[in-house]
């Protein structure tokens, strides 16, 4: 009684300790009241801890969270054959800091509290979990030859898998290698970190920098959360230590139990769950630094007065025309003070913040977690006009009547997130500030804003905003029930409903600004305006489902689920908005000129239902075959056309549990080799299918026609309705390779995908030839595009000396063509123009073969552009591709890559010595190619020469150049600026995308503090480095080289993470 007081005591003493330095008492819990009341005094009886919830009510006992006595376990660890297995590892499960390694004799000692679990693992054994019941000085422990990352389990499409039976093409991500590094979304995290998966991030504004994310190529994936269905922002806007597991499912035989919305693979995650074990907490901090990674060297005063006085050369107007020598020379000598627009608008670092508390726990009754996750981040405008701040909370709760054998989940998880931005997108404000000379003006002498033309300045410090507010909640629950009397026969419920809810308000008012004699220039009233929508998004999902898991004979296993779902949708929105505003006070729709007050309102419901089957069956996990389909429909579609099947079939065959690879397999060169192959049809239902496109529809107009001096509202027909619609159906096939070599240090995969999609809806537009005024309904045509390619993953592990060394490697390569095209029959008939036939992914049509012409006889004895003239030495040439003596649009052709990559890889780097851990990732594209623009061209002149790259012009002296002599658009009829090939830059890469040097204090000078289970502290960054041949121009990952979107960025970051 005494002890178990005491323990109580030391109990409630850790506990007010916890409260006291994190302050977490219950808001971690918004879904229960969960109380822990213990009377820990000498002599007083314990009574019990009791949660309370609306539906159930537990009593555990005081002994659950008891802190137990230390005791020390001291034994051997042997092999199958009986032999001292060295550098196993032994490791508390309840306390995973507590562990170590076997000696050379496979000899090891370990303090651990009583009845613990400790779970022994080998690379190439199979893992044993032992339970200490008391002091043990001559344990042995006896482990079977296997590879353990083959009975990994990997969550999949309703229900769970492993590696040795998966039959499907499936990858990883383990969501542990990211939580110290400051990605702001999920999105960035994956990028070069699991094949197949292609992820390309063209800017780094808060808020708006979700990565787009591919799998295989196809479009944006489905992304299932939970065992439910949702949506990439809320992917996007997971925190990352959240997260147990995350799959990607590639194939047809993976993705067809989600029917219709699958075709383009699907992001299957899992949170994390509590577990059996003490009370635990965890805290993470991390501080963050965001920099423009690559920024484009911006043109000195003195640079940008030499390229006009070349340029006003160029057309004409004479030498030193804008700047004569002496104010050249006046201008080198006194550069800082002309106008830097960077420096005078943006800061040189935007902070970032984000925090995580976690608190996790439970018996084999009751288990919970639960998070709360705070990010910050700040624009690099000065000022702080941009800012965005997330906040996610998430509490997962199950329970277990194992009389029954009924098991209960509940989840309830959420996101508010609070945007601010100037009242001009990025768009408009990089335009304006990149136009910008240095020797214009943001500011006054005496520092107010300047009348400056188009002055990026009048947004960044407008009393003008635009704030967004969204709150999203969730609430999930799951029953499982064990079947009395049928072995392996699980009846299975879940449900969730969520509500979206967002809150926008545009207040539209630029700055006062000043000449330089002080006058000042007000906002005119009849130009500040206000507004404002909102909207109201809810869904819910609802699962039922038969489980049956049986092995008969030792041998034949057997898998089979059936589900029914069915998902529920609903939209409202509404905005309005008016403008003049003789005050600036209020900022209410009403408080404007009444006259120009607009409201709109729109609505929104879907319904979604379906049946899913699976079955496996394999031989001693030897011979598998699985099939799986869902029979699908949405109303979104005509009643004959609704509804769709969506089979696949896949199969596996372990080569290396045949006895003639036992030979094979003794010489540790392939330990574990299995084929797989899958085929199956999927669902497309892509963004053509315009909501209740089937039925006839009608457009209100208002204010259309005016009737006895009087706005009236109108009705027109709408679209002619498409009965005949339907999704698209993508047909795919797949062949991989799953191996493990060399004594099973290295694991890999391989796989070889092709895909065909057909069922393209399109308007017969060429064939009508009475036009009704209207275009005709939408059919299924027969056009069709293919993807095929490969990818896969490498993984090697091994321990040198107390240095355990992890690298990896991952790759995805595809070709998109367009098989069969709904092109005019004009256009199919030119091999060069035409989309049938060719790759998807080039970057415009023009002119091919560009090259600089160098001598007068060059210009006189080539084909020249028939509508250029005055050709010179410096001018651009072009090829005349149908050898008809001119060039003309007959010579125009498809060329280039655009900045698609369809080959992407990653290298993952990893040494960890005792405390000591250093991570690195390493990610790049194939050939990939960015057109530059007008304005990167420089070809409207003066008003566009704005980077230090622009002045490499072609002269006699400089053959080699990256841009034509100097010119505009004016100079010979465009000749030098018309499409063509000349301008597609190479904007392939390989960037340094993530390192991180961490150091546990837990191994060092806290080792005898047994209530911490860890204190780190790490350094990372993000974007760190990069090699391309597109880096003079910026960012090589940015989708153009104008400067006008929010750039990429350089993060530096400092953290730390503090569990007991």
């Amino acid at each position: 009684m005494k002890r178990k007081s005491a323990q109580a005591a030391l109990f409630w003493s850790s506990s007010k300790k916890v409260a006291g330095l994190l302050s977490i008492s219950t808001v971690l819990f918004c879904s229960a009241d969960i109380l822990l009341a213990e009377k820990a005094y000498a002599g007083i009886k314990y009574n019990s801890l009791t949660i309370n919830r609306t539906l159930l009510s537990y009593h555990l006992s005081r002994s659950d969270y008891a802190v137990d006595s230390i005791i020390i376990v001291k034994g051997i660890v042997y092999d199958a054959n009986k032999q001292p297995l060295a550098s196993a590892s032994v490791v508390d499960k309840s306390n995973r800091q507590r562990g170590t390694v076997t000696g050379s004799d496979g000899r090891f000692e370990i303090s651990v509290a009583l009845n613990s679990t400790l779970q022994i693992s080998h690379i190439n054994h199979l893992s044993k979990d032992v339970v200490i019941s008391g002091k043990v000085s001559n344990l042995e422990i006896q482990l079977e030859e296997g590879t353990q990352q083959l009975e990994e389990i990997v969550v999949v499409g309703f229900g769970t898998t492993s590696i040795r039976k998966n039959t499907t093409a499936v990858a990883s991500f383990n969501a542990e290698n990211v939580k110290e590094l400051p990605f702001g979304d999920m999105g960035s995290a994956l990028q070069g970190r699991v094949a197949g998966v292609i992820v390309q991030q063209g800017s780094a504004e808060p808020g708006q920098n979700g990565a787009n994310i591919s799998i295989r190529g196809n479009g944006t994936p489905l992304y299932v959360i939970d065992g439910f269905i949702s949506t990439g922002a809320r992917f996007l806007t997971l925190n990352k230590t959240d997260i147990k597991s995350m799959t990607i499912l590639k194939d047809a035989a993976s993705t067809a139990v989600y029917g219709m919305n699958a075709a383009n693979g699907v992001i299957v995650v899992t949170t994390k769950q509590g577990e059996e074990g003490k009370l635990s907490v965890d805290y993470q901090a991390n501080f963050a630094y965001n920099t423009p990674s690559y920024p484009t060297k911006r043109m000195n005063a003195y640079q940008f007065a030499t390229a006009i006085n070349n340029l006003n050369l160029a057309l004409g107007q004479g030498t030193f025309a804008f700047k004569t020598p002496q104010e050249l020379e006046e201008i080198s000598k006194n550069l800082d003070q002309y106008t830097n627009w960077e420096k005078a608008l943006l800061r040189d670092f935007a902070p970032q913040k984000e925090q995580t508390i976690s608190l996790s726990g439970g018996t084999e009754r009751l288990k919970f977690f639960g998070s709360l996750n705070a990010l910050d981040q700040q624009g690099i405008y000065k000022g702080n006009s941009l800012e965005y701040n997330r906040y996610n909370y998430r509490s997962n709760v199950s329970t277990y009547f194992e009389k029954v054998g009924l098991n209960i989940d509940f989840n309830v998880n959420g996101t508010l997130t609070k945007e601010k931005y100037p009242p001009a997108g990025a768009g408009v404000i990089y335009s304006r500030l990149r136009d910008r000379n240095p020797f214009e003006n943001p500011f006054t002498s005496s520092g107010q804003v300047s009348n400056q033309f188009d002055n990026p300045a009048l947004q960044l410090q407008s009393p003008g905003y635009i704030k967004l507010n969204t709150i999203y909640n969730q609430l999930a629950g799951a029953l499982k029930w064990k079947i009395p009397g049928v072995d392996g026969l699980t009846l299975g419920f879940n449900g969730n409903y969520n509500v979206e809810t967002q809150d926008r308000v545009d207040w539209v008012q630029t700055a006062t600004y000043y000449d330089e004699d002080g006058n000042e220039t007000k906002e005119d009233p009849a130009n500040i305006g206000v507004s404002r929508s909102s909207y109201m998004t809810s869904r819910y999902d609802l699962n039922a489902r038969l489980d049956y898991t049986k092995t008969f004979k030792e041998k034949h296993n057997v898998e089979a689920t059936v589900v029914h779902t069915r998902q529920h949708y609903y939209n409202n929105n509404l905005s309005a908005g008016s403008r003049g505003f003789a005050t600036t006070e209020i900022h209410q729709i009403q408080k404007g000129d009444a006259s120009t007050i607009t409201a709109s309102n729109g609505e929104l419901m879907q319904a979604w239902m379906g049946y899913v089957g699976k079955f496996h069956y394999d031989y001693e996990r030897k011979y598998m075959i699985e099939f799986a389909g869902r029979y699908d429909g949405s109303d979104n579609f005509g009643k004959d056309s609704r509804w769709g099947f969506f089979p696949s079939v896949s199969g596996g065959w372990t080569i290396s549990d045949e006895k003639f690879f036992s030979n094979i397999k003794k010489g540790n060169l392939l330990n574990y080799l299995k084929l797989r192959a899958s085929y199956g049809e999927i669902g497309l239902n892509d963004v053509t299918h315009a909501d209740y496109a089937y039925l006839p529809t009608y457009n209100y107009n208002s204010n259309a026609y005016v009737v006895d001096g009087k706005l009236v509202n109108t009705v027109t027909p709408g679209p002619t309705p498409s009965a005949n619609m339907t999704w698209y159906t993508r047909t795919k096939y797949d062949a991989g390779l799953d191996f493990f070599l060399f004594n099973n240090k290295i694991e890999g995969s391989v796989d070889w995908f092709f895909e065909k999609t057909k069922g393209f809806l399109s308007a017969d537009k060429f064939r009508y030839t009475g036009p009704i005024g209207y275009d005709l309904p939408l059919v299924v045509s027969e056009a069709e595009d293919r993807i095929e390619g490969f990818d896969g993953a490498l993984k090697y592990k091994t321990k040198v000396g107390q240095v355990d060394l992890t690298t990896g490697f991952n790759f995805t390569y595809y070709r998109a063509i367009a098989f069969k095209t709904n092109e005019d029959s004009l256009t199919l008939i030119n091999p060069r123009l035409r989309q049938q036939g060719n790759e998807k992914f080039y970057v415009a049509t023009g002119y091919v073969g560009a090259q600089f012409y160098t001598t007068p006889d060059q210009i006189l004895n080539n084909p020249k552009r028939i509508t250029s003239r005055d050709l010179r030495p410096g001018d651009l040439q072009y090829e005349d591709v149908n050898g008809d003596g001119k060039i003309d649009g007959r010579d125009q052709s498809r060329f280039g890559h655009n900045t698609t990559p369809t080959f992407v890889f990653g290298f993952d780097i990893g040494a960890r010595y005792k405390g000591l851990n250093v991570m690195a990732n390493i990610q790049g594209t194939g050939i990939r190619e960015t057109y530059m623009s007008n304005i990167a061209m420089g070809s409207e002149g003066e008003r566009r020469l704005d980077f230090e790259f622009q002045n490499d012009n072609w002269t006699p002296e400089n053959t080699d150049a990256t841009f034509p002599r100097s010119g505009n658009a004016s100079l010979n009829d465009n000749n030098n600026y018309a499409s063509s090939d000349f301008w597609a830059r190479k904007s392939n890469y390989v960037r340094l995308k993530s390192l991180t040097v961490s150091y546990d204090f837990k191994y060092a000078a806290l080792l005898k503090q047994e209530w911490l289970r860890n204190l780190s502290v790490y350094a990372s960054g993000v974007n760190l480095f990069a090699v391309g041949p597109s880096v003079k121009y910026g960012d090589p990952e940015a989708n153009n080289f104008d400067g006008y979107t929010y750039p990429m960025m350089r993060t530096y970051s400092f953290g730390f993470q503090l569990g007991f």
